[in-house]
């Protein structure tokens, strides 16, 4: 519980200027966030501390900082752009950060959709995880990203398995320029834009793990990136760990759908049991990639039986894919290969059709 009831406001704006009113006001439509308007500092009291984001305009800022409320997350003092230097007088005062408007209506408007929890961005996220090890889970995942930026989509990977040796190795950009987890570790609530920050391969841009320092994000610092990569991504897609931590509980409770890569062999029907145990309640699998090694002894329709999920596709063993994974080719790349079909399939599906922006 979060101790506020239905009746509470989710976000509050304090001013009595027009001008600055209309602009959070379009603010809030654009987050799907409908204010409550107060032209009053003093009733800004009774809301101050329950309200999940309070916007205090420079106009009333001195009133609301002689009333010393406690200090709070979400809250922000805003003007208009001319007015620089008065709004940021009133941000230590207040405890709160500085939005100039109308240049900082995309920042102001990303931030008050996290604070109420609506889902700003139109971007889709689709997690990828392995029954076992040897199921291609990482490749399908790196394969899904290029396909779809093969056809215009702006595309992030995210790597969220601390012990996978980093993904950016596995698309040859490992020597790339670029942030990678450790430089995101702390990160909370509102993030700016991840792109141009990350390494990019073929159109893909990427977020890996580190190798020569052991880090796992928490699930503050997941939430925050994929707030931010679902604003500026049409597409996200995560390679999750088979055992899921913090942050991989934080993208399967927020995947718009959730794929499991399997082998076609008894161990893999077993294996994946195990880690459909695992995932519990946290998030249903919305379908099964079956990789059919050679010589075949179970066929992919009988390993989806055995898990009870839906089979997607199949991939069979590719000797040539093996050799561009040496070499740090990018998966994907070959449009007849069975991997692109495979990610193709799987991207046609309607739970990955980009929404419209609010």
């Amino acid at each position: 519980m979060n101790g506020r009831s239905q009746d509470t406001p989710r976000a509050v704006v304090v001013t009595a200027d027009e001008e600055l009113l209309d602009q959070v006001l379009a603010v809030g439509a654009a987050a799907g966030v409908e204010f409550e308007v107060l032209s009053d500092a003093g009733a800004a009291r009774s809301l101050w501390a329950v309200a999940s984001a309070v916007v205090v305009g420079v106009d009333q800022a001195a009133a609301v900082a002689q009333m010393l409320l406690p200090r709070r997350a979400e809250a922000y003092v805003v003007g208009l752009d001319d007015a620089r230097d008065l709004v940021h007088a009133w941000s230590v005062p207040l405890g709160a950060a500085v939005v100039l408007l109308p240049s900082g209506v995309s920042w102001l408007t990303g931030a008050i959709a996290d604070a109420v929890g609506s889902r700003v961005g139109s971007g889709r996220l689709l997690a990828v995880v392995g029954a076992s090890g040897g199921a291609g889970t990482s490749t399908f995942a790196a394969g899904l990203a290029i396909v779809a930026a093969q056809h215009d989509q702006r595309c992030l990977l995210i790597d969220a398995d601390p012990f996978g040796g980093g993904i950016d190795l596995l698309v040859g950009a490992e020597r790339a320029p670029g942030w990678r987890w450790p430089r995101l570790m702390a990160a909370r609530g509102h993030l700016g834009g991840l792109a141009g920050q990350l390494p990019q391969v073929d159109g893909v841009d990427v977020l890996s793990m580190a190798r020569n320092e052991w880090s796992e994000p928490g699930a503050e610092a997941m939430k925050a990136v994929l707030l931010s990569a679902t604003r500026s991504h049409d597409l996200v897609v995560v390679d999750l760990p088979r055992q899921l931590g913090s942050a991989g509980g934080e993208v399967v409770r927020r995947a718009d759908i959730m794929v499991m890569t399997a082998v076609a062999d008894l161990r893999g029907i077993a294996a994946g049991v195990g880690v459909l145990s695992h995932l519990g309640d946290a998030g249903a699998v919305a379908g099964l990639v079956v990789r059919v090694p050679r010589p075949r002894t179970v066929s992919a329709e009988t390993v989806a039986e055995g898990l009870g999920l839906p089979l997607l596709a199949r991939m069979n063993e590719d000797a040539v894919l093996r050799v561009a994974a040496e070499r740090g080719d990018p998966p994907g790349r070959a449009s007849r290969s069975g991997l692109t079909k495979a990610c193709q399939t799987v991207l046609d599906r309607p739970e990955l059709k980009v929404r419209p922006p609010l």
